[in-house]
């Protein structure tokens, strides 16, 4: 019989779920857009709209979870979210766990991502990978050996609110000079509202000013690769990874920063790590691709 995962990727926008065999396949998958009006019921009755059309197969192990933070991967609530501000404490495992008879495992979406890079991904023969995502905010996640580091309740490896700049700018979760607020999306386009007084859209109108040699835009993406590449550094030294690889929807812009990055982490590490370490662009794997990993490293660590 088939060995089986449901995996699904919680979004402010919609609710991805797909089912997927042990090589990453996915056979079907279903999306449910995010109710308009939320609440904690109607986004569970949203979750369970997305699950239940795939679970009229044979073979299936469990439901793998990801959702933005913070949360609590250990009793499966999902605390808050920026990005849906009218869900608190929302109880998804307790809730799962009634509706379906099936294992449930819930983790932070960008270690959900990590885990699928490092099982499913074009490095899964690294010993150990740090993925950062880039979108909205920035992500990070951490996989030794196979297994995914969590840290308490599912809340580490938050690279993205590591201190690029001591007193810099504020970032959503309230401090100032997270990395995120000089190279994600939100950050991007917020530095260049604040110099241009202009808004722009999303990353992709962002890049399109750094190709059409915008000197402010250059200006800001430049710093932002300096953050990056100090705050990267500092991660590097504390883990000692074999690959760190990039992710996420920034990574279509690789072309305008993937090689200057890559040559500013190399010079500020200690020069042995340059040996062996890989600094790569992923391969921007379904998020629920991910999500159902959970489900087949449990399967591994529980034999």
């Amino acid at each position: 019989m088939s060995q089986l995962a449901i995996g699904v990727d919680i979004g402010g926008g919609s609710i991805k779920a797909g089912l997927y065999n042990r090589k990453g396949a996915e056979l079907i998958h279903q999306v449910v857009a995010t109710p308009v009006h939320l609440t904690n019921d109607t986004f569970l009755e949203a979750v369970f709209q997305s699950i239940e059309p795939l679970l009229h197969h044979p073979g299936i192990l469990g439901i793998g979870i990801g959702s933005p933070g913070p949360l609590d991967n250990e009793r499966g609530i999902l605390i808050e979210s920026a990005n849906m501000p009218s869900l608190k404490h929302v109880p998804i495992k307790e809730y799962c766990n009634q509706k379906f008879n099936l294992p449930i495992f819930y983790e932070n979406d960008a270690n959900c991502a990590a885990l699928g890079e490092a099982v499913f991904g074009e490095y899964k023969h690294l010993s150990s990978l740090l993925i950062l995502t880039l979108g909205t905010g920035i992500g990070g996640g951490f996989v030794d050996r196979g297994v995914l580091f969590s840290g308490y309740q599912g809340n580490g490896i938050e690279i993205g609110h590591m201190t690029a700049v001591i007193n810099g700018a504020v970032c959503g979760c309230g401090q100032r000079g997270c990395l995120e607020t000089y190279f994600s999306t939100k950050g991007l386009i917020a530095r260049y509202l604040e110099k241009t007084n202009q808004t722009l859209l999303d990353a992709k109108e962002f890049f399109d000013q750094v190709e059409s040699k915008n000197p402010i835009a250059l200006e800001i993406l430049n710093f932002g690769i300096l953050a990056m590449a100090e705050t990267v550094r500092s991660a590097i030294h504390l883990l000692n990874p074999e690959g760190v690889i990039f992710v996420g929807g920034i990574t279509s812009a690789w072309h305008l920063f993937g090689d200057r990055l890559q040559q500013m982490i190399r010079e500020r590490i200690f020069t042995v790590l340059n040996d062996r370490l890989i600094i790569a662009k992923g391969g921007n794997l379904a998020g629920s691709l991910g999500a159902a990993s959970l489900v087949f490293q449990g399967q591994l660590n529980d034999r």
